[in-house]
């Protein structure tokens, strides 16, 4: 890993036998406890950008990120099957990963009392993709859902593995633009009401901007008005494993974690089903439509009572898993009562599907029963009905413009004086530190340098 002496950005990271140039530092633990995860947006020297994760896995974790995708990856690349043909480029796309050989465990000396060990690992994946809150329409946003749940019955099925971690930042809507507007006279348009295979215009659309050979050029400020073709993906394997596995610790995110793994009555004994997974990926479901009230992440008003938050805040499984039980027995009120308007035409489908998870009238007696032909079944008929509502997309990648200045005495937002000064004082100024390579035993801890 290389930084910029000045900056102290990380400018480029080596994976394996490759090295990557770093180009966006998009995420970064905040807590001094726990994996340390850092992800990077990368380029690669064919051009080609990826994702790179570093972070320090609890050393009885069970199986490898690393494993896992190359397992994967071995059986996208075996099937002939035109699923998979159409996974292969879309979903977990491995690049290269690496155990770098280092643990907590020397690091932490003759600590006692020390947290479990970790190792630290790099994984370089792909493809990069905007996060799930960035629908721009919800028949976008159902789509990205059905896509997941596609993948995911090819994941549980053909590799015989569940994802153990479904949460609203494990999956990404990849999207697929031209490499130039596209003219009105062009007969690249691709009609998507009469197609057989949903994966195909993806497809199709990726290979014609690899043939045009056209650079792509900046978004407009105010966005793009073009239909875009997107794709949800599932990301972050960390505690994916084969199906069937018992696991003395169990997985995922809190918010979003199956009922099963929150009782403990199954600690020690907890197996994460496919069924599962599908259950996280409707509590993620339930998450959005409970917080957003409009396309792009437009979120409802923070004073609104919303019983689900409930979900984000606590921090005790066996409290937690009260709270979700009870929202879900009563969900006509606790739930479906507060869904916000924008989101009352899929209110129903998504009644449907609560229905089909939990079959009997106590979620607390019962394990999931979703299955992948519910979903998706019941997840077409809404994509259909909303198609029929022609909701206008909202505009993708909008940016907005730094306030300027109405004239030069303008002092702006932070005036000068509060920008480098404590208080008014001049003698206060703080002036820059240096840049000064010296033994770390000559260092002085001061801003005035």
């Amino acid at each position: 890993m290389k930084m910029d002496i000045l900056s102290g950005n990380v400018t480029s990271i080596r994976a394996g036998d490759q090295e990557f140039d770093v180009v966006k530092h998009i995420h970064s633990s905040l807590v001094l406890f726990g994996r340390g995860t850092h992800v990077f947006i990368v380029r690669a020297k064919d051009g080609r950008c990826h994702i790179l994760k570093d972070a320090w896995l609890l050393v009885d974790h069970g199986i490898s990120e690393i494993t896992i995708l190359s397992q994967i990856n071995d059986i996208l690349n075996n099937d002939s099957s035109e699923d998979a043909q159409a996974y292969r480029s879309m979903h977990p796309r491995f690049i290269v990963g690496q155990e770098l050989g280092d643990s907590t465990r020397a690091r932490r000396g003759r600590l006692t009392d020390t947290p479990p060990d970790r190792v630290h690992r790099r994984v370089v994946t792909g493809p990069v993709g905007d996060p799930l809150t960035s629908f721009r329409s919800r028949v976008e946003f159902v789509k990205v859902i059905l896509d997941c749940v596609k993948w995911l019955d090819y994941l549980h099925n053909k590799c015989k593995k569940v994802h153990g971690d479904l949460s609203v930042n494990n999956i990404v809507i990849y999207r697929s633009p031209l490499a130039r507007p596209p003219s009105k006279a062009s007969n690249l348009k691709i009609n998507t009401t009469k197609r057989t295979n949903v994966n195909m215009p993806l497809r199709v659309t990726r290979n014609i901007a690899q043939q045009e050979q056209a650079s792509f050029i900046p978004a407009p400020s105010t966005g793009l008005d073009e239909d875009i073709p997107v794709v949800g993906t599932v990301i972050d394997y960390d505690y994916a494993r084969p199906i069937d596995t018992n696991m003395q610790r169990t997985s995922g995110t809190l918010p979003f974690m199956p009922l099963d793994a929150l009782d403990t009555f199954n600690c020690g004994k907890y197996i994460h089903a496919p069924a599962h997974d599908l259950e996280s990926l409707l509590q993620t479901v339930l998450g959005i439509v409970s917080f957003t009230d409009g396309p792009c992440g437009k979120c409802r008003p923070h004073a609104e009572h919303v019983p689900v938050a409930r979900w984000y805040n606590e921090i005790d499984r066996e409290q937690l898993f009260k709270d979700k039980a009870f929202d879900l027995l009563s969900y006509d009120r606790e739930v479906d009562r507060y869904i916000p308007e924008y989101w009352k035409p899929f209110s129903p489908y998504l009644r449907r599907l609560i229905s089909a998870t939990w079959t009997g009238s106590n979620p607390v007696a019962l394990s999931s029963q979703a299955s992948h032909k519910v979903y998706t079944d019941v997840l077409e008929e809404a994509l259909k009905a909303l198609e029929a509502l022609g909701e206008v997309p909202a505009k993708y990648a909008p940016s907005s413009q730094k306030r300027l200045r109405s004239s030069d005495n303008d002092p702006g937002r932070y005036p000068y004086h509060l920008k480098f000064h404590r208080g008014g004082n001049l003698s206060s100024e703080r002036l820059p530190r240096p840049a000064d390579i010296k033994e770390l035993s000559q260092w002085q801890d001061s801003i005035n340098t």
